[in-house]
């Protein structure tokens, strides 16, 4: 009998509880109106006035592949623009590919841009519809900065290094370039038979670009030697090293993982004062805590830690509908971004997830900052599971148990979604 006692105990306390968060959430939510980009634009009002003086603006999502986020970043993004002087966007892709396509933005095809430089999953008509207003702005506007935060393993990072050089290249920068850009196009096998004077006794992938790091240890060293140095090199150099470092930390058994990485990366720009940042990743990365294996969340923690009063973090999050993936397993293996994007739905939720207690309000699409009152609700319920969906086919097991009030600052909620609608169709070309 008094086991019994206990549970309904229980029971009407994490009811109570329940009601509270809802209750919290209901006194701090601002509606969002879809209906047109006037209404979007007017219903972020709040949100952008509450950001404040914050100049590092993580904008998540909780899927790659949700067309409401996207149209959501982009309504965001434009607003800080226009309003609050922000003039740097940093997606989650590989750096040398934004590189490539900002500066041809101008002049070269946006198709064509996308098809080359963006992942599979970002090849959609959200992104061109930004990227196109986008280059409208930056032809009569100090061009806004679009950079990536993703590793770059392919060819365009030699070639730009070589280009930024000019005139102050060295006959030393010019050999060590030389078999940079060779051994990031050819496979080890092929370069050792061009090269058999550099073929180690044993062969194998991470040595062979070890060597690539080391090479790019050189050319720092022999750029400084030169007083060739400045800051867009630098920007390369960074890139070009914390792509390549972990070939040779892996014999070390310290790798450093992605979101260090990416953190790195964000960091660089944000370490200028007049730098006003936005950046698109993942709900995983933008997290102010580490969430997944010591790895997931490193980014959004290290951010903040950094630059403590400077960053925001604002999750996206929905309950149902459906999202665009790839079925590849790594999308950054090779230099083809040529990934047919396929729809599904949501698959069946576990029982307890924080998007099912935001999906029990009555609006359909909402956001609210996680004050104190709504961190005190999550920390009396049980851990939620959350869904943190990646760009691959999902199911249950992609909801993990975590406390978001802990994790944003924000939380930019949309019951029903839609997926991304893909702009090119990869099958008819097999």
């Amino acid at each position: 009998m008094k086991i019994a006692t206990i549970l309904i105990a229980i029971c009407f306390s994490l009811c109570a509880n329940g009601q509270s968060l809802s209750q919290e959430i209901n006194k701090t939510k601002t509606l969002l109106h879809f209906d047109t980009p006037e209404t979007l634009d007017a219903s972020l009002d709040a949100l952008v006035a509450q950001i404040g003086d914050k100049r590092i603006v993580a904008l998540g999502e909780d899927t790659h592949g949700t067309k409401e986020f996207y149209e959501l970043r982009a309504a965001i993004t434009k607003k800080l623009i226009q309003e609050k002087g922000f003039n740097l966007v940093i997606l989650e892709n590989p750096y040398e590919d934004l590189e490539a396509l900002s500066q041809n933005l101008q002049t070269q095809p946006i198709d064509s841009l996308i098809k080359t430089h963006l992942f599979s999953i970002y090849q959609t008509e959200s992104m061109k519809n930004f990227l196109q207003w986008l280059q409208t702005y930056n032809q009569t506007h100090t061009p806004i900065v679009f950079k990536g935060c993703d590793d770059s393993y392919r060819e365009l990072l030699p070639e730009m290094i070589s280009i930024e050089l000019k005139s102050n290249i060295t006959p030393e920068m010019t050999n060590i370039l030389k078999e940079f850009h060779e051994r990031v196009t050819v496979e080890a096998s092929d370069f050792y038979v061009k090269y058999p004077d550099k073929k180690p006794v044993k062969i194998d992938n991470y040595g062979y670009y070890r060597e690539v790091y080391r090479l790019i240890l050189q050319l720092e060293k022999e750029i400084k030697k030169e007083n060739s140095s400045s800051k867009y090199l630098d920007e390369l150099l960074l890139n070009a090293k914390n792509s390549y470092i972990n070939y040779e930390m892996i014999y070390t058994g310290k790798i450093i993982t992605r979101d260090i990485v990416m953190a790195e990366r964000v960091a660089f720009f944000a370490k200028d004062p007049k730098a006003k940042i936005i950046v698109w990743a993942h709900n995983a990365h933008i997290s102010k805590e580490v969430i997944i294996d010591n790895e997931i969340g490193l980014m959004g923690r290290n951010l903040k830690q950094e630059f403590p009063n400077e960053y925001v973090a604002i999750a996206m999050s929905s309950f149902s509908g459906s999202y665009s993936h790839i079925k590849k397993r790594l999308i950054n293996d090779d230099h083809d971004y040529g990934d047919q994007l396929y729809e599904a739905n949501y698959p069946t939720p576990p029982a307890n997830t924080f998007e099912e207690k935001l999906g029990q309000n009555t609006s359909e699409a909402y956001y609210f900052h996680i004050n104190q009152n709504i961190q005190k609700s999550c920390a009396q319920l049980p851990k939620q599971k959350l869904k943190l969906f990646g760009y691959g086919m999902n199911d249950e097991k992609d909801y993990y148990e975590v406390n978001p009030a802990l994790m944003y600052d924000y939380v930019v909620f949309v019951k029903k979604t839609n997926a991304t609608k893909p702009l090119f169709n990869y099958e008819q070309k097999k």
